[in-house]
């Protein structure tokens, strides 16, 4: 009886422990079970693809908190308060992606060179510098969701620079030392033996991306074009290394590697409906299959015309409505618009201005605006006396100048040369002249604008903007007038 009584009590008390124990969920029962959770895990990994944490990191980082305390709560078996929080936490992340939108507004610039700085490697190769400059960009985004829109935008030639140098910096480093790599790994696979003509071609070509950078840092885009071209050679005979290993492994004769490549044309040919006669000589073989590849590239052409004329005219109709939607709507007067589109682009040209400005030290430029257009006074360059040549020394401010006339697309050019009054008149005209088609040609070879939309002028010592007396207005004199032509 005693021993009955004893495993009674032993049951009851078992049952009673474990029904107090509460049982965990799971992360896959907690998404199961709440499906609010589940949106806002999946709205937070869309968020942060699209850059939400940076451009606008307060707001986001309040939604991802949210989201862990709500997932907190559902593992510990809370029904109510998980679904509160993951609500409140769509709308702080709806509201992040709405600060997010209006910073990307006002820093779309530094966006744009910020992305040509990753797509040149820059957090790769750079780590700790473009880490710094992403903290400052997140600082600049967080001075815009709390409303201090102009410090944010203080902060924005800072960052641009930043940007610029590191992207200047990657191409250097990161195309010519892919091309040395794969070179390097081309010669360890026994290129140099098996495939000799094209290994040579793969290092002419990376010699000459490195001389180019040695000879002018400037030329990053000339020795790049080099440089991946050394790539794309080095990779190439790597692979023909391969094969070539492969023929000779298998032991291959003369007749074994022609039919291989037999085999290859009709492989390449299975898919379109036609047969090579192999009976035919070769190069018939190889223009058989050539038409034949081109005659369905052409059909497939035309079918996309065809689909493009009909999207086309989808957008017409479309359009069409927008008209008739346009020409009832009310809300704002044409006068109104128009007025909104003046400032608009009054804003843009003032925010231009002020970067062209920004871009140039007291010491290298003054920059001025002539209504539309802006007059930059380059009287930091160095010239030797009586010489017009461009020194490497005035590379920095030419960049300047390139990133000047890049901010107003399809603008005129005119450049100038002043000199000041030593030496004779006649002297100093052609001097002043040449300086300015030095400039010019710079202007075009290197930031590559148009030889037409380029004019030049050379004015010698007629156009004093100082004293020829004291050696600080001949300093000034000595300059190089560049008019941006807007109008």
């Amino acid at each position: 009886m005693k021993k009955s009584l004893v495993l009674v009590i032993g049951f009851l008390w078992l049952f009673t422990g474990c029904a107090g124990v509460q049982q965990r969920l799971t992360p896959d029962e907690i998404t199961s079970k709440f499906e609010v959770i589940a949106t806002l895990k999946k709205e937070l990994k869309a968020a942060e693809e699209n850059g939400i944490d940076v451009f606008a990191p307060e707001g986001f980082l309040e939604a991802k908190k949210l989201y862990t305390e709500a997932f907190q709560m559902a593992g510990e078996g809370k029904s109510d308060q998980p679904v509160h929080l993951a609500n409140k936490g769509l709308s702080a992340l709806a509201k992040a992606k709405s600060d997010a939108k209006h910073a990307q507004e006002i820093m779309w610039e530094v966006i744009d060179v910020r992305q040509r700085a990753r797509n040149a490697g820059a957090p790769e190769l750079f780590g700790k510098e473009y880490k710094a400059t992403e903290k400052k960009l997140a600082e600049a985004n967080r001075l815009i969701e709390g409303g201090s829109i102009a410090k944010a935008k203080d902060l924005r030639p800072s960052l641009i620079n930043s940007y610029n140098e590191m992207e200047i910096d990657a191409l250097k480093k990161g195309v010519v030392s892919l091309a040395k790599a794969s070179v390097q790994q081309a010669k360890a696979k026994g290129a140099g033996v098996h495939a000799p003509a094209t290994y040579r071609k793969a290092e002419t070509e990376l010699n000459m991306a490195i001389s180019i950078l040695e000879t002018d840092r400037t030329q990053t885009e000339k020795a790049n074009a080099h440089a991946k071209l050394a790539t794309e050679m080095a990779n190439r005979t790597t692979e023909i290394t391969e094969l070539v290993k492969t023929f000779k492994r298998r032991k291959y004769s003369m007749e074994d590697i022609i039919l291989w490549y037999q085999k290859q044309l009709f492989e390449i040919n299975k898919p379109l409906s036609s047969e090579l006669d192999f009976e035919q000589p070769n190069h018939i073989v190889v223009r058989s299959l050539h038409d034949t590849i081109a005659a369905q590239v052409e059909s497939q052409k035309d079918s996309a015309r065809i689909a493009g004329e009909k999207q086309k005219r989808i957008h017409e109709l479309e359009a069409e409505l927008k008209g008739l939607h346009d020409k009832y709507e009310y809300e704002l007067s044409d006068q109104t618009k128009r007025q909104m589109e003046i400032d608009r682009i009054k804003q843009e040209a003032d925010e231009r201005f002020r970067h062209v400005q920004s871009l140039f030290t007291p010491q290298e430029a003054e920059v001025y605006r002539k209504g539309d257009n802006v007059l930059i006074k380059a009287h930091g360059f160095y010239f030797p006396s009586g010489e017009a040549e461009i020194k490497t020394i005035n590379f920095p401010l030419m960049n300047k100048l390139i990133n000047a006339i890049r901010k107003f697309p399809g603008s005129k050019i005119e450049v100038s040369g002043h000199t000041d009054a030593t030496g004779s008149a006649e002297k100093n005209l052609l001097l002043s002249k040449d300086r300015a088609k030095n400039v010019a040609d710079f202007l075009i070879n290197v930031g590559h604008v148009k030889r037409t939309d380029i004019t030049v002028n050379g004015y010698g010592e007629t156009r004093p903007i100082a004293s020829n007396d004291t050696e600080e207005g001949r300093a000034q004199n000595r300059r190089i007038e560049l008019l941006i032509v807007n109008e």
